[in-house]
């Protein structure tokens, strides 16, 4: 066969194993809201499970013939697939239809592509973290409406200082004594506003009749992790 090895390993096995997992975890989620919600979608726990064990079958075809086309052919391929099920949904009157289970169904072919590339532990955090976005729609929802602009801006204020701040400010004393160091200086001021912004959105998340106890939480935190640092 030119030199292919088409020999399989166990540990292949549990690739695909690990693939499927990910499908029917995700799928789980998809197949209650739609009983909930009595509306109609392209997919649910089998639909699911098969786009993963594509993806897993893509991503293990890739890595034994060293053909990264594959991959990067079967993605337009599986995304017009989807999209052309939420266009034939639509035009059957299905209302108020939106594009997250389209979207959890690509993005379960690309983790189960991502389990046969060698990325396993990255794909299950992944699909932890896509299950509980899926799931956790209605609180999140609610957090939403009740943030104002004011919250915007605050949580945008400590990404700037995080991310585009933080990187510029020079890792390394500057004064003479050997004690400022601005980039050090600089996380203790984003670690405190962080832990103050999660104080501030647990409360709006919770309720304000909890807000008393977890504000003084968060706000013993703030300090003992100042003092602690300084």
């Amino acid at each position: 066969m030119g030199g292919i090895d088409w020999h399989v390993d166990l540990g292949v096995f549990g690739e695909f194993a690990t693939a499927l997992l990910i499908g029917l975890l995700v799928g789980i989620e998809r197949e209650k809201r739609k009983a909930e919600s009595g509306h109609s979608s392209i997919g649910g726990l089998r639909t699911f499970g098969l786009f993963a064990l594509l993806g897993a079958l893509i991503g293990w075809l890739v890595t034994t013939l060293s053909a990264p086309w594959i991959l990067a052919a079967s993605i337009p391929t599986v995304t017009a697939v989807v999209m052309t099920g939420y266009v034939l949904e639509t035009r059957h009157g299905a209302e108020h239809m939106g594009l997250t289970t389209e979207m959890g169904a690509i993005a379960v072919f690309l983790l189960g592509a991502t389990v046969t590339l060698g990325q396993r532990e990255l794909a299950v955090g992944l699909a932890v973290v896509t299950a509980a976005l899926l799931a956790y729609k209605d609180p999140l929802h609610a957090l939403v409406t009740r943030m104002g602009w004011d919250d915007v801006f605050a949580g945008l204020r400590l990404l700037l200082a995080t991310f585009i701040i933080l990187p510029l400010l020079p890792d390394r004393t500057i004064d003479p004594w050997g004690a400022i160091n601005p980039a050090k200086l600089w996380l203790l001021v984003i670690l405190i506003s962080a832990l103050s912004l999660i104080g501030y959105v647990a409360t709006r998340w919770l309720g304000s009749h909890r807000g008393t106890a977890i504000t003084g939480l968060t706000g013993g935190l703030v300090s003992s992790t100042a003092m602690t640092l300084s």
